[in-house]
């Protein structure tokens, strides 16, 4: 007998790309039940407006028992000055804790996409280890989801597994004001890119049908392993990210450099635990950069 997984959020950048993921390398394996504000009309879809719903209105979509939640839902941030909004963040908190509250029983397994922006300014290699102090409301946010899952699942004696996100790249980003979005569009109007400061800022990318299939073998994971960070264990410098989209494009352009005071914070990371737990990236930044490029 199939599983019940339940999934939230899949409207949205990674939501989406795993359910196209699950539907490929998982159809037969589990039953989909979607809590969503739209309608999926390939799944059960409990209906919720403005994250209002109930316990019964799993039962009217003959919803008796879930026995897998996965929690991708969530406000994320599309900008800078959208990661300090202290009502969206703060949203982020109430719907997990409402969602806990009407689920129509304790799952066996809950896992919980968290962020790397619960790290902050870290200037060494960062592993789950790593001190963790946000500099946004949104990474407070998570930070304080969680606190209350780990509190949560002891309580109900319920598997948890929180995945921490890093920078995930990969076509559907294109509402997101990042480096590799903003780059494609205005490479693709022909005009030059540009970059802030000098471009030596580093950064790792996953790609996002990497991220999907790390997601779904964390489901496997016997007990909580506390919490897994998903991210490339390669570094590339942005200014390097951009030269190769350029290359990509064969547009013959060049890069503006905007002068600021603030460098950004380099990422690097040691994904020792996520590769001996949940496995290895297999797409290349250069062929997931032309993938996204040419989507």
């Amino acid at each position: 007998m199939k599983k019940v997984l339940l999934l939230t959020g899949t409207t949205g950048f990674i939501g989406q790309s795993l359910l196209k993921f699950i539907e490929i390398n998982y159809e037969n394996d589990y039953e989909i039940v979607l809590l969503s504000s739209a309608v999926n009309e390939n799944y059960k879809t409990v209906l919720h407006k403005n994250y209002t719903f109930n316990k019964q209105d799993f039962e009217k979509n003959g919803i008796l028992k879930i026995d897998l939640v996965l929690h991708i839902g969530a406000f994320t941030p599309k900008s800078e000055i959208e990661a300090n909004d202290i009502n969206k963040s703060n949203a982020n908190i109430f719907n997990t804790k409402y969602l806990l509250d009407n689920l129509p029983n304790p799952p066996e397994k809950f896992i919980f996409l968290s962020t790397l922006d619960v790290y902050g300014k870290i200037e060494t290699i960062i592993n789950e280890s790593s001190f963790t102090n946000p500099l946004t409301m949104y990474g407070w946010s998570k930070l304080y989801c969680e606190k209350l899952l780990e509190n949560w699942s002891k309580e109900n004696n319920i598997i948890l597994q929180i995945l921490r996100i890093g920078h995930i790249y990969g076509k559907g980003e294109k509402a997101y004001k990042k480096v590799i979005p903003v780059t494609i569009q205005k490479l693709k109007n022909g005009e030059n890119p540009q970059i802030f400061g000098i471009g030596d800022e580093k950064r790792s990318f996953l790609h996002v049908d990497d991220v999907s299939n790390l997601i779904m073998r964390s489901i496997f994971l016997e007990k909580y392993e506390g919490v897994i960070n998903l991210c490339s264990s390669n570094s590339y410098a942005i200014k390097n990210i951009v030269e190769m989209l350029i290359e990509i494009s064969t547009k013959k352009v060049q890069i503006d450099y905007i002068k600021t005071e603030n460098r950004g914070v380099d990422f690097e990371f040691d994904t020792s635990k996520m590769n001996r737990l949940l496995g290895f990236q297999k797409i290349n930044i250069k062929d997931g950069l032309a993938d996204e490029y040419f989507e």
